[in-house]
Order: C-alpha cells, then structure tokens, then sequence
C-alpha cells in the first residue's frame, strides 16, 4: 500500500497579500484629505490645540524681542541723559569753582610782586569765605564735633589723650579737620582727637 504524503495545515493555507494601489492613484492633496479624514476626533483636536499653542508661542517669542529692543533703547537714552545732565552738573560745579580759583591766583601774584603777605593773608581769607559760601549754597554742611561723643558714622578717630573722668570717656576733645556732609550723605569724615578713660 502506497503511503500518501501529508502536510501541514500552513502548507495547505495559500497566503493572500492585499494592495490597496487606489491611494497611489490618488494626488497629493487627495491623499492628505483621505489620512486626515482617516485620523480620529480627539487626535485632530490635539493636532489643532498644538498648532494654536504654536501659533501663540510665535506671538510671545515676537512681543518679547519687541519689548527687548524697547527696552534696549530706552536704557540706551537714558544713559545718554544721564550723561548729559552729568556733563551738565560738572560745568556748572567748575563755572562756580574758576572764579575761586582765580581769586587765588591773585593773592599769589600779590605775594610774588609786592612781598605782601598781609594781603596774602587777606586773599587767602578771602577765597576760604567764598568756597564755605558756595559749599553752603550747594547744600555741603560742615559736621558739628563741638561738645559730642564721637559718632563712627561722621568721624575718624585721628589722636587720643586718657582721662580719669568717666564723663568725658569717648567725647571729642578737638577736632583736627572738618568733616562735611551733602543731603545726608557724609562726603568727608571729620578728623577727631577722642577722650579715652583710664583703666
């Protein structure tokens, strides 16, 4: 008896490939209509809520350069004003100090032509008056050290002298250069010689 030939299942099964080819029959922009329409609801809603955020993302990025090339040229003309107003303030310090200075030169000159140092005296004099007047006229005060324990903030402590008086430990006893003050703020220490008790 002759044995027939058996095979599997697999073998039997004839293996069936599907093209769809009406896709490549299609155009471009056809194709694209027929994937998008394919895509789900919430996928196209998520599509559109990125390309929105994408969209305002753009904008953002675009006001912030404006508003920094704003704000670059403000800072820009500010700096230049400032400038100014500083070249400003300067010629009118040095338009005020000139004329002292000239006064000066004239004692000087006095002193080198007659030998009159009476009236270097007085030209000295003279211009130490005209600089306190226009130091006051521009809000410089001179600090008071008279009668006053010694403040860190107004003084520097130049010279000291023991004394046996606990009253008197910490006070200024002379003042060796004056300090000066501009709205507040302390331009120049003044110089002190401060009591310190004996221990």
């Amino acid at each position: 008896m002759a044995k027939k030939k058996t095979t599997s299942k697999k073998e039997e099964e004839p293996v069936i490939n599907v093209v769809d080819r009406r896709s490549a029959m299609l155009e471009e922009d056809e194709l694209e209509t027929v994937q998008e329409e394919r895509l789900p609801s919430y996928v196209e809603r998520l599509k559109q809520e990125a390309e929105e955020k994408d969209k305002k993302l753009k904008d953002y990025i675009s006001a912030y350069k404006e508003k920094t090339a704003e704000d670059d040229g403000f800072r820009k003309r500010l700096e230049k004003d400032n400038d100014v107003r500083l070249d400003q303030f300067k010629a009118n310090l040095f338009s005020r100090l000139v004329p002292i200075l000239d006064n000066l030169n004239r004692a000087l000159q006095t002193v080198d032509s007659n030998r009159d140092f009476d009236g270097l005296n007085k030209g000295v004099e003279m211009v130490s008056k005209q600089f306190s007047r226009e130091l006051k006229n521009n809000d410089v005060e001179i600090i008071d050290t008279k009668n006053r324990k010694f403040n860190p903030k107004t003084d520097e402590i130049f010279l000291t002298e023991e004394t046996d008086d606990p009253e008197m430990d910490n006070m200024i006893v002379q003042e060796l250069e004056p300090g000066y003050i501009f709205k507040e703020k302390l331009i120049k220490a003044a110089k002190v010689k401060v009591a310190n008790l004996k221990t």
